[in-house]
């Protein structure tokens, strides 16, 4: 049989021949495999007939068949319409008006030429974005086979130069299936990008049989913003698959600050946990790599969750400290509970743990956090999946019991898929999905809350989003991936910044929104700033601000677009709009009246064809 016959069939096996998973209570040997395999199948976003069809292309392309297309070098997304999602975020800690936004778009029209990474940034606080030409694929060139892939994955160093990462599923042109975990850096806030010839890690899937067949999967970043001696080391903390042997690896890599690639793996897996994945990763300011993972041995009956920290710039890793058990539907079959939330695919209802450690030198310096997503401990306790939180106070030899974060006291509501940040007052802020407001499980919102003791106690939770997601229509343009599993908030001094993957209008249409909400003395609203991350146009502050009779706002539209204006008070009631019909490509100044107005503040949303921006005003008498 020829190699390129062989290649296809197996793709076929991965793909198609899953057979059915047995009813069990622990990790054994049959539900890893099989577990490792539907890790294949999300992250293909090509059927083996749609492979097929592109082995007939690359060996006569004139006989390009109906459905498949491939990326010409001069690809450009900046005018998509596509779905966005599986967003990330960082902020630069040199210039906190400099923020770099990722995501992926998913084009499910277009099978093999369907993924890209949009970059977009900021240099001024979110006034304005702009999206970077590189968008992760468009320099692999005309016959690159994207199977799929995800996993974009931002940071910065102490000096500002910011990495990016992120994953590919390719096929070579004898239909070689590899994937491979790239890299690129930039150094003017994210404008450009320069992709890296090495890769963090690759892998290759030939046959089930081949002992080399190996993949890697999910990746996070972090770099070392202290003073230590390992400052500006970045670190890339990822699970490793053998499919030959079932076999899970949580592996850390290094790059040295002044070095250009990665060093050898370090495996944290501990020998008895025949199951890992779902890392995290982050660095206190003392340098010490901090880890959390999913992980469990043959016997558990639920993944557990464990924390291992490196002293010496990720050489070596302490044993991993069991912080708590963690239920999740599905992990593993036969455990109990539903298998799907609305909107998520069941194989996509991931704990996502996220750690992220105190590093503001003040009174909670070192503390350690941890969120994640479950439904109970060893076994369900509530119909609905809840986010849960634990905290270190001693570098993570010990571990507060975890509790259940959002307030909603509802068991059969569903808050998943958390995210947290720091900043550098020591104020903690976490946001996840919510759905609350809804006894149906469908409209969803995006919630978060802060502590300002120490992760003692918190505010009460607040919703972000400003209008909910229908998550039965989540997926519709994107093959029901959906959101993705990641979102991410950021914290400056001053702001809790939530980023994430929103499909408010309900056709399946998914844009990527942030908020910037204060964290300082002045009290967060219940409106917050709320922007849709668009190149297409910006918006600046309105003046005067405070405003008496009249405010003017600048608008900067870079295609025409029928504009509209509106203010909202305090409890979100619209008090004036006004239409100022279709604005041609330009720079407009928006008359915003206020002469009606009682004093108070009030926030004013300028909505275009290509979405809208939000921003404070205060009123005056």
């Amino acid at each position: 049989m020829n190699r390129l016959k062989w290649t296809t069939l197996t793709v076929a096996l991965l793909l198609v021949s899953f057979g059915s998973l047995l009813a069990q209570q622990t990790f054994s040997k049959q539900w890893i495999y099989e577990q490792g395999r539907a890790v294949l199948m999300r992250k293909m976003k090509a059927s083996p007939e749609e492979l097929q069809a592109a082995q007939q292309h690359l060996t006569t392309p004139a006989q390009s068949p109906p459905g498949v297309s491939f990326r010409n070098l001069d690809d450009n997304i900046s005018g998509s319409e596509k779905p966005e999602s599986e967003v990330h975020a960082a902020i630069n800690p040199t210039d906190s008006n400099n923020i770099i936004i990722a995501g992926m778009v998913l084009d499910a029209e277009n099978l093999l030429g369907a993924l890209s990474f949009p970059i977009y940034y900021t240099k001024d606080f979110g006034n304005s974005w702009e999206l970077s030409e590189f968008n992760g694929v468009n320099d692999m060139g005309p016959f690159s086979l994207i199977l799929g892939g995800g996993d974009p994955v931002l940071a910065f160093d102490t000096d500002g130069a910011a990495y990016l990462s992120w994953l590919t599923f390719t096929a070579s042109l004898d239909l070689t299936i590899g994937i491979q975990l790239h890299w690129a850096i930039s150094t003017d806030g994210g404008e450009t990008w320069e992709r890296q010839e090495s890769y963090i890690d690759a892998g290759q899937v030939m046959s089930l049989e081949d002992p080399n067949s190996r993949f890697v999967d999910k990746e996070w970043l972090a770099t070392d913003l202290s003073s230590s001696p390992h400052r500006n080391n970045l670190y890339a903390a990822y699970v490793e698959i053998n499919l030959s042997d079932t076999t899970y690896n949580i592996l850390v890599k290094t790059k040295a600050a002044d070095s250009g690639e990665f060093g050898e793996a370090v495996d944290v897996t501990p020998e008895e946990i025949v199951f890992s994945q779902f890392s995290s990763i982050d660095v206190d300011r003392q340098g010490n790599v901090h880890v959390l993972f999913a992980g469990a041995t043959a016997q558990d009956i639920a993944l557990g969750l464990y924390h291992c920290v490196s002293e010496d710039g990720g050489v070596t890793f302490t044993d991993p400290v069991r912080i708590s058990s963690l239920h999740l539907p599905c992990f593993p079959p036969g455990a109990g509970g539903p298998c799907d939330l609305v909107g998520i695919d069941s194989a996509r209802v991931y704990p996502c743990p996220h750690l992220r450690v105190d590093k503001s030198g003040g009174q909670f310096d070192g503390n350690l956090y941890a969120v994640w997503t479950s439904d109970g401990f060893e076994t369900e306790l509530t119909p609905g999946v809840d986010v849960y939180y634990s905290y270190s106070k001693d570098g993570g030899t010990n571990w507060s019991d975890p509790i259940v974060l959002n307030n909603d006291r509802i068991p059969a509501s569903e808050q998943f898929f958390p995210s947290l940040a720091v900043n550098d007052k020591g104020i903690l802020a976490i946001s996840w999905y919510d759905r609350r407001e809804d006894p149906n499980n469908l409209m969803t919102k995006y919630y978060m809350t802060y502590s300002k003791d120490g992760g003692l106690t918190f505010a009460d939770d607040m919703p972000v989003s400003t209008e909910g997601s229908d998550f039965s229509m989540i997926g519709a343009a994107n093959a029901n991936f959906g959101i993705g599993e990641y979102t991410q908030i950021l914290a400056t001094s001053g702001y809790a910044i939530p980023v994430w993957a929103d499909g408010r209008t309900n056709d399946g249409n998914i844009e990527l929104y942030t908020a910037f909400l204060p964290l300082g003395e002045e009290a967060t609203t219940a409106i917050p700033e709320v922007n849709v991350i668009s190149d297409k146009f910006s918006l600046g502050q309105p003046a005067p601000n405070p405003a008496v009779s009249q405010a003017r706002v600048e608008l900067r539209l870079k295609a025409g677009s029928a504009v509209q204006a509106q203010l909202f008070g305090q409890k979100g009631d619209l008090v004036w709009q006004n239409g100022y019909g279709a604005l041609p490509k330009g720079t407009h100044q928006l008359d915003i009246t206020t002469s009606e107005l009682p004093a108070g503040q009030y926030l004013l949303r300028v909505v275009t064809d290509f979405g809208f921006q939000s921003r404070k005003l205060q009123v005056q008498r």
